[in-house]
């Protein structure tokens, strides 16, 4: 029963925030993903991304990738990920990101390299997740000119509805390379967890 009570409390919040969203025009677009004895599964709005990951290898497609591999690892609390995309304009570009985290205080950054072009596209972060709250903001550079070419700033709180069902409400704001703001984005982050969630 209290399963039931939360999943149509959930689906009131999801509808709720819609309709706020379109009375404010500001862009909606949520995401799920389902883990299961080490298998995640993911689904998001946002260019309309599927993927499949376990034992950090993923799969996905999405509006601008019409195959996409990534494998992640992390070694004494670093974490470092590969990726491979074959994109929707039939080009190849490979990523490169690193991560890390101490006290709350999140550190990254990322490096994409199109292939085809011969262009280079990267990221440098820094966020915090403490209590619930996270909070980050990402410049995000061309590197064939050494141009930076805007930031995005995004907040959320995640809510343990149950120990295997989260909700996160979330916002984005965009700010391009003047510092002029773009259009909000909010949604949802719901993740559920069946089993165990680690591979074995």
């Amino acid at each position: 029963m209290k399963k039931l009570m939360s999943a149509l409390a959930a689906g009131l919040l999801i509808l709720g925030c819609n309709q706020a969203a379109e009375a404010l025009d500001v862009d909606f677009v949520s995401d799920v993903t389902v883990a299961s004895h080490g298998v995640v599964i993911g689904m998001d709005q946002d260019g309309d991304e599927f993927s499949v990951g376990a034992a950090g290898l993923t799969v996905s497609t999405s509006d601008t990738s019409q195959l996409g591999i990534e494998y992640a690892s992390t070694i004494w609390g670093v974490t470092g990920s590969a990726s491979y995309s074959y994109t929707s304009d039939d080009e190849h570009a490979l990523g490169f990101d690193t991560s890390t985290s101490l006290l709350g205080v999140n550190l990254d950054a990322g490096i994409d390299w199109n292939i085809d072009d011969a262009s280079f596209a990267g990221t440098v972060g820094t966020g915090y997740s403490m209590f619930g709250l996270d909070g980050s903001a990402t410049t995000n550079w061309d590197l064939d000119d050494f141009a930076y070419e805007g930031m995005d700033v995004t907040a959320g709180y995640t809510w343990a509805v149950t120990d295997s069902f989260s909700v996160r409400p979330n916002v984005t704001i965009p700010f391009d390379d003047g510092f002029s703001r773009g259009d909000l984005t909010a949604g949802l982050s719901i993740s559920l967890s069946f089993g165990s969630s680690s591979s074995e």
